[in-house]
């Protein structure tokens, strides 16, 4: 995701294997590349995405009891992930938000959108007696 463009570019080669393939169960492309596109967009809302309007310029444009809302909402990711630690050293949740944001927010999206496909099209037969459709989206993941 690019703030300053509002837009989001995706290189030709992340959109074929293992993120994306036309042979794929949906399942798979939409833990892969659906949870891709879906962490890209919610870029545009994490904290510091969400500093810049639709036109891509530097403005706080969201209202002060939104942004004090959104830090209120957000905080429960600041301390889930200052509890993981990395050398001994607990993670400082701040400083990663915005990918912990957009990583949350791009899974919901994408495993809501795959659930709603097999709601409209039916679910796919499984690959594997030994895993469901869901597992294979996380797995995908």
């Amino acid at each position: 995701y690019d703030p300053s463009y509002n837009t989001i570019n995706f290189p030709a080669g992340i959109v074929q294997p293992t993120y994306f393939s036309e042979a794929y169960p949906p399942a798979m492309n939409y833990g892969g590349i659906g949870m891709v596109m879906g962490h890209e967009i919610v870029h545009g809302f994490d904290d510091q995405g969400r500093k810049f309007d639709g036109d891509g310029k530097l403005s706080e444009w969201w209202s002060k009891s939104v942004v004090e809302k959104y830090q209120n909402k957000t905080q429960c990711l600041v301390d889930q992930y200052g509890k993981f630690t990395e050398n001994g050293e607990n993670v400082d949740g701040n400083l990663t938000l915005g990918e912990n944001i957009a990583d949350n927010g791009g899974i919901k999206t994408a495993y809501l959108a795959f659930k709603k496909k097999e709601k409209k099209d039916g679910a796919e037969p499984q690959i594997s007696p030994k895993i469901t459709n869901d597992q294979l989206f996380f797995l995908a993941y």
